[in-house]
């Protein structure tokens, strides 16, 4: 029963992160690029893509679904003996991967999540008004620009270092 119990664990935490990370590296390494070259009709497309087709809900389910099933796999290999488990390679290797996840999910969860909302709810605001953002929009639509670039660069960082930590933690041999 427990290997069944694992191997869902498991294969919710593989497809899960590959969708998180996945969806990270494309919008960081392509969609984000192409919508700022594109102004305004790429962050048009930015917009529709958040709020229309949920990409942000997407995000959160992948990354919760992600750190749940993670914690889950990694509560079961430690089995209560943190000590034990940490000073074996893979038990080291999964540990710091998974403290950088959850600070790759903390970053998104506070940092990029709200943001993105707020974006799109001024967008539906001046899209509701028909005509151009006022001096005030267009203020705080840069504001959340450039800090969301930031988090972006950080949560990028951060995600391929789990995923390299994750996907490496196996072979640590020592």
């Amino acid at each position: 029963m427990l290997v069944y119990y694992l191997l869902v664990l498991r294969l919710v935490h593989i497809v899960a992160s590959v969708c998180w990370v996945g969806g990270a590296f494309i919008f960081f390494l392509f969609i984000e690029p192409t919508a700022k070259a594109l102004a305004p009709s790429g962050m048009e497309f930015v917009q529709y893509m958040v709020t229309k087709r949920r990409f942000s809900i997407f995000m959160v389910i992948a990354s919760s679904l992600t750190v749940l099933s993670g914690a889950l796999l990694i509560w079961q290999s430690a089995s209560g003996q943190w000590s034990e488990y940490i000073s074996t390679g893979p038990g080291l290797g999964f540990t710091l991967g998974s403290i950088v996840g959850a600070l790759v999910y903390l970053v998104g969860m506070f940092g990029v999540n709200p943001r993105a909302i707020k974006m799109a709810k001024i967008g539906q605001e001046i899209e509701a008004a028909g005509g151009p953002p006022t001096p005030a929009q267009s203020a705080e639509m840069q504001k959340l620009d450039k800090e969301m670039s930031i988090l972006g660069t950080i949560d990028f960082v951060l995600v391929a270092l789990s995923l390299a930590l994750m996907a490496t933690a196996r072979y640590w041999l020592f």
